[in-house]
């Protein structure tokens, strides 16, 4: 559904985005994630057709974005960072303005209308004037807006933001709902836990790409360097035991559970485990801590920026 070829902007001197490629199937959510002043947003916008690239090519559902940037604009939905809605007018009268710019014919246009406004909580106040909500309900109103045409494609840049954690929550099960319907998802944000929840991939971006993958594929590149026992009975007695097996840095023991530190999991690990057998110890549990989308992100944009 999105194919991007080397995409590069320039504002002036500033390189915002370097030769950054990528491509969205159909249904699929990618996350976009960077620190502030990694192209994150310019990528969106570009994908979009929203300004033109330097150089590069975009693709969406198989239209050209320079030469028909119109009909793609007309599939796709957009939740910008800082969204602007008409304050002076109702919450009813936005959605009726902005879906009028995609032919909806009026029977349609009213169904979506309560819909949307329905689903996030505002039809009861639908007809006060957007200037006396609050943040969290602009925020909602302005994610009714983008889904107002019921887009193939959906661009959503921070799309949780000020909102309060059950409503946070809402929008949340609404875009895992948008995969059902095979709706494509670009996310951008800095919650990485929501990120790690949602997306199918995840794109690390520093003005280009320094990693994609799927959650799991980057776990699985990190080696898990602690583990978590569980134990019948309490831990600490076996904490001197451990601390002997080649490969254990630290032992840290809490009541019946304990967490060590081992330099290289796929040997030690298995040391770890034969020691406790052999002392006849009760274990319950033994996990490996996979490393968290947030311990993975951190770590490589530290080395990206020691390069």
């Amino acid at each position: 559904m999105i194919e991007a070829w080397n995409l590069t902007k320039k504002f002036d001197h500033v390189l915002a985005v370097d030769n950054l490629s990528l491509t969205v199937g159909q249904g699929q959510i990618l996350g976009l994630l960077g620190p502030n002043g990694a192209g994150k947003t310019t990528t969106i916008r570009m994908l979009a057709t929203l300004i033109s690239p330097t150089s590069g090519r975009i693709a969406i559902n198989g239209l050209d974005g320079k030469k028909e940037s119109s009909q793609i604009r007309a599939m796709i939905g957009l939740l910008t960072e800082a969204p602007g809605m008409y304050e002076k007018i109702s919450a009813y009268a936005n959605l009726s303005y902005f879906s009028s710019f995609y032919g909806l014919k009026e029977q349609k246009k009213e169904k979506n209308i309560e819909k949307f406004l329905k689903m996030f909580g505002l039809w009861d106040r639908r007809q006060e004037l957007v200037g006396t909500y609050s943040k969290g309900m602009k925020q909602k109103l302005a994610l009714a807006r983008a889904l107002i045409h019921e887009p193939k494609i959906l661009f959503l840049d921070e799309p949780t933001s000020g909102l309060d954690p059950e409503s946070a929550r809402m929008v949340r099960d609404f875009i895992v709902s948008l995969k059902e319907e095979k709706t494509t998802v670009i996310l951008c944000t800095h919650n990485l836990h929501e990120a790690s929840s949602l997306c199918d991939r995840v794109c690390i971006i520093k003005k280009q790409i320094i990693k994609e993958a799927a959650l799991h594929q980057l776990q699985s590149t990190q080696q898990a360097t602690e583990a978590e026992i569980i134990f019948a009975h309490h831990a600490q007695k076996y904490a001197s035991l451990l601390k002997k097996v080649p490969g254990v840095q630290q032992t840290d023991a809490k009541g019946n559970r304990m967490r060590i530190s081992v330099k290289n999991p796929e040997k030690t690990n298995p040391l770890v485990v034969k020691k406790l057998v052999e002392h006849e110890a009760r274990l319950i549990y033994f996990h490996e801590m996979k490393q968290s989308l947030e311990e993975i992100y951190l770590k490589i944009i530290g080395k990206d920026n020691h390069a």
